[in-house]
């Protein structure tokens, strides 16, 4: 009976640490749209995101435009800007997402280990602070997470009517297949690279439908039936983006058609370091980026716009692919660093800053559970539950397996291959492609799920080697003996939960996320760049100011910082501090280096300044 009231403690305890985790995300999400500017304005990817939901907004329900990045979150920000045009009111309906988001990932893995190992994994999914600072992003990660959660809810509800052994009930089956397939789908939209997942989950779907081979003449007919209702799903989700794009740009294309390019030469060119960089091509300004690289790369700018948009998306992989093939060495070093970088703990955020939000919240994402805690104990649920060492083991509840338990071989194949199609195509993409805190966000989903059988075979896999310590520590000590503790343990336990092999790795996994992959310990000056532009779209121009002085102090000969200083000075009276910021712009220009697009706006600026002097001076 004192097992039992422990255990039933241990459950409260858990579901307070769940509320209370809930709690701080309703305040740190209420503090940064309060006390953000970042939350009411837009810049970067997401100013086109915005453009691409205002014309939604303006001509719904297809706009006018072809979306010159993927879609699927155009529609999401117009979903709140159809109640009012702001941003904001769109980032609030991303915030309800995330919450729902959150809601039916807890329900989903309760589902699938039972109600402790379910609340752990929960737990594990709501510690880790970089889930929180992109629910709040004028971004894509969100609505790539909401998706990947669905995916993982169809093939759980898949996994759930596979273990009714009632062969005749097709229908369930089938239903369940076409939901997965459209989860399927809605992920892709989200996410490109989630497409190599695609294989994965088909497989895990055959394995289900095939299951352990009693009836094998039947089994081939189910899988093909339920593979191809998932394809069949897949395609669903995908034909209304297709649909709207024949609508409106005359070709069915369900991504942006430069493929891209830029990504993969961002991180495969000479200059790259495994993150963001402009590869000595890119302006990063998206609104032009498209005529200078077309205009570098010497393709016509008169093309239509889809036309040279995949051309210069065709070159900038030549280019990338003829800088890997010259330099074979250098770029498998790369890929090294990319790894390294995506399996480590440090941040690397690109358009928002994670130091430079905790100087604007000072006391957000303080603690919590690192990417390295969750690796180690999604390796040690995977080792224990795809190795068939764990089962729930929970007192009060039925002697059953919860209802989508991986209790058989072909499921627990089956989950094993979906699980790896979820990891290895986020995997893919940062080592294709290039890493961030962005792009490695999406495998918090999986290994989360695996956390919470993780964590119960760590405790189980320990208690008895724990016991023995203690029983060698405490030798003369009167009472209950180490011995008959481990004995009771291993009564509890039954099988071993978790293989060493696994705990080593884990381990390994463990110790070497802290390990620095950079050395900044403050803001990036883009970071006061971004957030200078941000206060001025947003009437406050004089922090704008106070922002650009500090991104100048960082990096004091950065030519657009300076020119942007300039004009800001120059609307608000000072006439003097503007030509100091063009003396500077132009010292540079002279010296090589500079945009032309920042030499054009400084000329500008200049000739500005100079005629409200004549204006002064009658």
């Amino acid at each position: 009976m004192a097992s039992a009231d422990d255990d039933n403690k241990l459950e409260r305890a858990l579901v307070w640490i769940v509320v209370v985790l809930v709690a701080y995300r309703v305040v740190y999400h209420a503090s940064y749209l309060g006390d953000v500017p970042f939350a009411h304005a837009t810049f970067s990817d997401g100013a086109v995101y915005e453009q691409a939901a205002r014309d939604i907004v303006t001509h719904p329900p297809l706009g006018t435009e072809a979306f010159y990045l993927q879609g699927a979150y155009a529609y999401l920000l117009a979903l709140g800007m159809m109640v009012r045009a702001w941003p904001s009111v769109g980032l609030l309906v991303q915030l309800l997402l995330a919450f729902v988001t959150l809601g039916v990932f807890h329900r989903v893995v309760v589902r699938l280990w039972g109600r402790r190992a379910g609340l752990l994994s929960t737990i594990a999914l709501l510690a880790h602070p970089g889930l929180a600072f992109y629910e709040n992003k004028f971004v894509s990660a969100e609505l790539g997470i909401a998706c990947n959660v669905l995916v993982l809810a169809g093939f759980v509800a898949l996994l759930r009517v596979t273990l009714d052994r009632d062969e005749s009930r097709t229908g369930p089956r089938v239903l369940a297949s076409l939901g997965l397939g459209l989860a399927a789908g809605l992920s892709i939209l989200a996410r490109p690279n989630m497409v190599l997942a695609l294989p994965f989950t088909l497989i895990a779907v055959g394995l289900l439908a095939r299951g352990d081979g009693e009836t094998p003449s039947r089994s081939w007919k189910l899988v093909a039936l339920t593979v191809a209702t998932t394809v069949l799903g897949t395609t669903l989700a995908l034909a209304p983006m297709a649909a709207r794009n024949l609508a409106v740009t005359g070709y069915p294309d369900v991504q942006p058609v430069h493929g891209g390019g830029t990504s993969f030469l961002i991180g495969n060119n000479p200059k790259a370091r495994g993150v963001w960089n402009d590869a000595d091509l890119l302006s990063a300004r998206l609104g032009t980026e498209s005529q200078e690289l077309a205009e570098v790369l010497g393709i016509d700018p008169k093309l239509p716009a889809r036309e040279r948009a995949r051309k210069i998306g065709d070159a900038l992989y030549a280019r990338s692919f003829e800088w890997i093939a010259a330099n074979p060495g250098a770029w498998v070093k790369l890929e090294g660093r990319k790894l390294w970088l995506t399996l480590g703990d440090q941040q690397l955020t690109q358009d928002y800053d994670w130091l430079g939000e905790r100087e604007l919240l000072p006391w957000a994402h303080r603690v919590g559970v690192s990417f390295s805690m969750l690796l180690a104990l999604g390796l040690l649920g995977a080792g224990a539950v795809l190795g068939g060492r764990w089962q729930p083991r929970e007192t009060g509840e039925p002697p059953e397996p919860p209802p989508a338990f991986v209790r058989t071989r072909s499921a627990r194949r089956a989950l094993g291959w979906f699980l790896a199609g979820q990891v290895g195509a986020v995997l893919a993409a940062n080592l294709l492609y290039f890493t961030s805190a962005q792009h490695r966000l999406p495998l918090v989903v999986p290994l989360a799920v695996l956390a919470g059988p993780g964590l119960l075979a760590l405790r189980w896999w320990g208690r008895p080697r724990l016991a023995r310590l203690l029983e060698r520590l405490r030798a003369r000590t009167p009472g209950p003996r180490g011995s008959e503790l481990a004995g009771q343990d291993a009564r509890d336990a039954g099988p071993p939960a978790i293989a060493r092999w696994v705990v080593l790795l884990a381990g390994l996994a463990l110790v070497q996320g802290p390990w620095p992959r950079g050395h900044r310990d403050e803001p990036h000056p883009v970071h006061y760049y971004n957030l200078a532009m941000v206060q001025d779209g947003i009437g406050e121009p004089r922090d704008a100011l106070a922002s650009l002085d500090r991104a100048i102090e960082l990096r004091p000969r950065q030519p657009i910082f300076h020119m942007r200083r300039a004009h800001l000075r120059h609307r608000l009276g000072d006439l003097d501090g503007a030509d100091q910021d063009l003396a500077v712009v132009f010292d540079l220009a002279a010296a090589g280096d500079v945009p032309d697009w920042v030499i054009a706006q400084a000329k500008l600026d200049r000739d500005n300044v100079a005629l409200e002097r004549r204006l002064n001076s009658r």
